[in-house]
């Protein structure tokens, strides 16, 4: 054996590096623990994660427009071909921590195709679109279309391919604020 384990051994005294870093280790937990509790109870409640990792909630509504006006989708019953559902996706900041990036999906919902130019949001949001079932995102999804003489060309994908429509917001949705985005599906 070597000379610091026996003298370890011999005496039973733990290394004085380890005693350091265990009184640190300690001291910093505690020091997380206490400003934990601190935050949860000066904030009536809310946890510390509310401040590091935002939480928000993101609604979906549906209408579908009928006899000139708007009628709820939970309450319109069966849909009929041809009629134009119109979605509102509200996603609202719940926590204390902005959300940074925050992106909204909207589903193009089976038996209804994506109504072109349908897509609006408030705020400074971006809509891409996906082709591939949500896989991945374009401004302007592109195909690959054979021509008269054989070869292929990339050309805009039709909005009829369109599985999802995505929001994205340039501005940071903050604490307490809400984002709206909007888009039309045509029933087939």
């Amino acid at each position: 054996m070597n000379k610091k384990m026996k003298r370890k051994q011999s005496n039973g005294e733990k290394q004085p590096q380890f005693k350091f870093v265990r009184t640190a280790f300690t001291l910093i937990v505690g020091l997380i623990f206490l400003s934990g509790v601190a935050v949860f109870a000066s904030k009536g409640g809310e946890s510390l994660l509310s401040y590091i990792r935002p939480t928000v909630k993101v609604n979906l509504s549906g209408t579908v427009s009928r006899d000139n006006g708007k009628v709820e989708l939970s309450k319109a019953g069966a849909v009929k071909p041809g009629e134009i559902l119109e979605w509102k996706i509200v996603s609202e900041n719940n926590s204390q921590a902005k959300a940074s990036r925050f992106k909204a999906v909207g589903q193009i919902p089976a038996g209804t195709k994506f109504v072109a130019g349908s897509a609006r949001a408030e705020g400074s949001a971006i809509a891409k679109y996906s082709i591939d079932g949500g896989q991945s995102y374009s401004e302007k999804p592109m195909i690959k279309a054979k021509q008269a003489d054989g070869s292929e060309k990339l050309v805009a994908a039709p909005a009829s391919m369109y599985t999802q429509v995505r929001f994205e917001w340039k501005k940071p949705l903050d604490s307490g604020e809400s984002f709206k985005a909007f888009y039309s599906t045509r029933v087939e």
